[in-house]
């Protein structure tokens, strides 16, 4: 070795030694936030840094005396945590988390304005000057993004949670007002109502564990940005009251299905979020379907080019569920029209002259018109397969789309999806006829859906009968868009298929949704596994001349009703403390796709005529978007780029990637799960939620939620689960208030 080099090793070696020798006589400093959560309550909170070994002790345990609060120790001491990132999994096999500690120190007398608080702890030490007109406060929730302005209806919650000190119950309703941030100068102020006690965690009860209190902004004049300040308290997260807001929300939760999109490049302009193209060809092995299924790919198998469709969050298949998301689409374009433009999006077809709503429907159900049979010769002629699958899932934090070198195969040849398929390219068909420059693909769209319908007859059901004959939601669905696609193509003309068409539409109407069917073939707005939604009969529902009068006014007195005892769930949006619409099968995906109890109060304010009632609807909608958006017990966005505090590690292979080397952050428009009230046995998974505290089963389940992507049932997303749903409620509230 070279002398020089030799001595600078050396050296090196001695600073080490040094460093290290120091180490227990230098404490480690903790980067300490300071908040507050109520008028004699201050909260210290710090995240290890993915390092918990540093910690001198365990943050979730310590006593009154371990603190001190300018020189006295406060009364009472409660704590919580949970993690708040997550890194992928180290060669080691490890699961790296950054966890985050919350102390409740309880004072004896309330924080006085002016006065400067010194804190001194285990963990560091930290000042402020408390002014309730600046100290931030944890436990004033709004949507932090903005209000619908037209929405009669607007609110933030007051809700005091201390970890294991559970919630609080004040004295006395607090004063609070609404101040401008431009400015400072207060545009409205009030009292807190008290809502009620959602303590209780028993029961399966969907709680926030919170004395809940609630501060009304539907006086709130539009603009902003504005802050919450409660008296004594401090001030919420910045927030908006206007269409601006409103528009920015619906832009961002629809580009979110544009970042998913397979088969295509995202390039600029359309966004910075770039990526090569994907999976752009699938080998046709025609697997039978199975939901927990894998398809091998022999390398002899012939392959395909494939695009249109989306990925989930974990994995880059094309599912047989997501047949929903155009459904959704076309249907939420048919009734709100006037909500959508071209170029509102920004996406590769804006400027094309169709709203870019349409678009991002029609790309949704271009990967199904690809897997749909085209040869003659092929005894499937005209049926469509049931999406692509591969081998296994790939890992976090190896790969992003355009990267994934796995091979792709086709499911088989499926009833459900030719029949959904023959619908969609019906109603895609007909819609594409109010645009004369895009006649030409709605004939093409209108002649795979014909191939798609005539090949229903060849298919078999489970009992072996014509699929055709099926009494089943996608038959209700395909029937009646076939119908209406025949009427609007031939409008002179009452031919066979369109007559067949509207007998097997009324037929199963009356059977499956007036009669109400049997399980799962049943209408039950806000629940994702009944079979049949609003958007397969909701053309009907918007025609202006019904084949069948009766059944329409009956289909829309379901619709009235559903809205009425508050859908699937029985959710009463008037007595709610939290607009959080799941009451009852608190699962995957929950918690937050609130546009799942909104759709039937969508479809109830788009066929109502009384004035009064169609602002009582809106207010709903606008409750159900606020959620996901800030208004929650947590005080947490579950959607990437939204909100003051968003997600930081959903399970998404794009965003590790768009973080980690490009440092543009996670992809923005995702709605990830959040809480859920089971959590996965899986060892890998246990990481993130045993760092939860309180423990995950003692906490109420709208705290059920930690931070990190290998927590599955927390931070994955779908498409057709979470995205979807708001995609489309965000639709309507992005739109003209008619008081028709």
């Amino acid at each position: 070795m070279h002398a020089k080099t030799l001595h600078h090793s050396v050296l090196q070696l001695l600073l080490v030694v040094l460093l290290s020798s120091c180490s227990a006589k230098v404490p480690v400093t903790w980067d300490l936030v300071l908040q507050t959560a109520a008028p004699h309550i201050l909260v210290v909170s710090f995240s290890d840094d993915f390092n918990p070994k540093a910690l001198p002790s365990d943050p979730r345990s310590t006593k009154r005396e371990d603190w001190s609060v300018n020189g006295q120790n406060p009364q009472q001491v409660y704590h919580g945590a949970r993690p708040i990132d997550e890194l992928p999994k180290t060669k080691e096999g490890e699961y790296p988390v950054d966890t985050r500690y919350w102390t409740y120190l309880v004072l004896s007398e309330p924080l006085l304005n002016g006065t400067t608080y010194t804190i001194k702890g285990p963990f560091g030490e930290i000042s402020m000057m408390f002014n309730d007109a600046t100290a931030s406060c944890e436990s004033v929730k709004v949507n932090q993004v903005g209000y619908d302005p037209d929405s009669p209806v607007r609110y933030a919650n007051l809700g005091v949670y201390m970890g294991d000190g559970g919630s609080l119950l004040l004295s006395e309703l607090p004063h609070y007002k609404v101040v401008s941030e431009l400015d400072g100068k207060t545009v409205y102020g009030g009292v807190a109502e008290y809502r009620g006690d959602d303590t209780g965690t028993t029961g399966g009860r969907v709680g926030s564990g919170e004395h809940v209190y609630r501060l009304d902004l539907s006086l709130v004049p539009s603009g902003g940005p504005y802050r919450v300040q409660v008296a004594g308290f401090g001030v919420s997260h910045p927030f908006e009251i206007s269409h601006a807001a409103v528009a920015r929300i619906a832009y961002t939760y629809t580009r979110g299905l544009y970042h998913q999109r397979c088969g295509i490049a995202l390039m600029q302009p359309y966004t910075e979020f770039t990526r090569d193209a994907c999976h752009t060809e699938v080998a046709l092995t025609r697997m039978a379907w199975s939901a927990s299924g894998k398809i091998e790919v022999d390398p002899r198998t012939p392959f395909i080019p494939l695009s249109g469709g989306y990925h989930d969050a974990g994995d880059f298949d094309r599912r047989p569920y997501h047949t929903i998301i155009p459904i959704f689409m076309l249907g939420y374009y048919e009734a709100f029209p006037t909500h959508f433009t071209d170029g509102q999006y920004n996406l590769p077809e804006s400027g094309n002259g169709l709203p870019d709503f349409l678009d991002e429907a029609l790309w949704g159900l271009q990967v199904w018109e690809q897997l749909q049979i085209q040869n003659p010769k092929d005894r499937q002629y005209g049926a469509i397969m049931a999406g692509t699958e591969t081998s296994r899932h790939p890992e976090y934090g190896s790969v992003n789309a355009a990267s994934d070198t796995m091979v792709y195969g086709t499911w088989a040849v499926s009833g459900e999806t030719t029949a959904y398929g023959a619908g969609m390219m019906a109603q895609g068909a007909r819609l594409l006829l109010a645009f004369p420059d895009h006649r030409e693909r709605a004939l093409s769209l209108y002649g795979k859906a014909l191939l798609a319908w005539d090949a229903l007859d060849q298919l078999r059901d489970a009992e072996g009968e014509p699929y055709s004959q099926s009494h089943t939601a996608e038959m209700l669905y395909a029937s009646l868009q076939i119908a209406l696609a025949e009427e609007a193509f031939h409008p002179s003309a009452v031919t066979f298929r369109r007559q067949q068409a509207q007998t097997l539409f009324s037929q199963l109407a009356r059977e499956l949704i007036i009669e109400d069917g049997t399980w799962p073939h049943q209408y039950r707005p806000g629940n994702i596994t009944a079979r049949i939604q609003t958007v397969h009969f909701s053309s009907y529902l918007v025609q202006e001349e019904p084949f069948d009068q009766f059944i329409a006014n009956e289909l829309q007195e379901v619709v009235f009703a559903q809205a009425a005892k508050g859908g699937y769930m029985g959710f009463s949006p008037e007595l709610a403390l939290y607009p959080q619409g799941a009451t009852k099968a608190y699962g995957w995906g929950a918690a937050t796709a609130q546009g799942r109890y909104a759709d039937v109060y969508a479809f109830a304010y788009r066929l109502e005529h009384d004035a009064q009632e169609r602002s009582r609807y809106l207010g709903i909608l606008s409750q159900f978007g606020d959620y996901a958006l800030g208004l929650n017990p947590l005080g947490q966005s579950y959607v990437t780029g939204l909100g003051a505090v968003r997600p930081n590690s959903p399970l998404h292979l794009d965003s590790w990637y768009t973080k980690s080397e490009r440092g543009l952050g996670n992809v923005p428009g995702l709605l990830i799960y959040g809480p859920a009230s089971e959590r996965s046995g899986a060892d890998y998974q246990r990481v993130v939620s045993d760092a939860v505290y309180p423990l995950w089963e003692d906490l109420p389940l709208q705290r059920r939620w930690a931070d990190g992507w290998s927590l599955v049932n927390n931070n994955e997303f779908t498409v057709w689960e979470t995205m979807v749903w708001n995609i489309c409620l965000y639709g309507v509230l992005n739109g003209p208030f008619q008081a028709r």
